[in-house]
């Protein structure tokens, strides 16, 4: 699950308290997850070459799992109760992404993987923006980006993601699916954490 590092080793980055083998980790991390939950098409395969020899049967539990909707990989269908609360929390992810020029590309915006790769956008233009020195105007951009991860991360994707892992774990026995979803969980765990969120979940070894 190897995927190429987009920060450089800065010093400026590190003056402003920016850790970047850590977010570096992090970034990694809600790519592989994104990934992770495409279709296991050319693109899910360059992420995850050791499993291009169970390409049928990954395509297969695809389709059962998440076309079929035995397991939604879309926040809303566990986060509403009524099409307004639906329409307020599209309507609330979508002002997230424009506000930082992003736009999701064939896809919901609130499916797992354009929340991940949102995460992950966030992440990359708060470390750009400690390289650009140290002056307020950057320390500013570092801060609303920060505060936009928090803020998505607890409001947004961490409530969807970890009933998608529950869900996939309760509904599905292939291997690669199960691990990716505890995986997931963990994660979760340790984004809290970094966040200084307080735990909400027991993780499934």
């Amino acid at each position: 699950m190897s995927i190429e590092s987009a920060l450089a080793d800065n010093s400026e980055s590190s003056n402003l308290g920016i850790d970047t083998k850590n977010d570096d980790r992090r970034m990694r991390q809600y790519k592989t997850l994104a990934a992770a939950f495409s279709y296991p098409d050319d693109s899910f395969f360059a992420h995850f070459p050791d499993l291009a020899d169970d390409k049928r049967n990954l395509m297969a539990e695809y389709d059962r799992l998440f076309r079929a909707g035995v397991v939604w990989l879309y926040g809303a269908e566990y986060l509403v109760k009524n099409e307004f609360q639906r329409a307020n929390l599209l309507s609330d992810i979508m002002g997230f992404y424009t506000a930082f020029g992003l736009e999701p590309d064939k896809e919901r915006p609130d499916s797992i993987t354009c929340e991940m790769e949102f995460m992950y956008g966030l992440i990359l233009k708060r470390d750009r923006a400690g390289q650009l020195g140290g002056d307020d105007q950057a320390k500013e951009k570092i801060d609303v980006c920060l505060d936009a991860e928090k803020k998505f991360f607890t409001e947004h994707l961490e409530p969807a993601a970890v009933l998608i892992a529950e869900k996939l774990i309760s509904q599905s026995e292939n291997h690669f699916y199960v691990n990716i979803a505890k995986d997931m969980l963990e994660f979760l765990a340790s984004e809290r954490e970094y966040f200084g969120l307080m735990a909400t979940t027991d993780i499934e070894q």
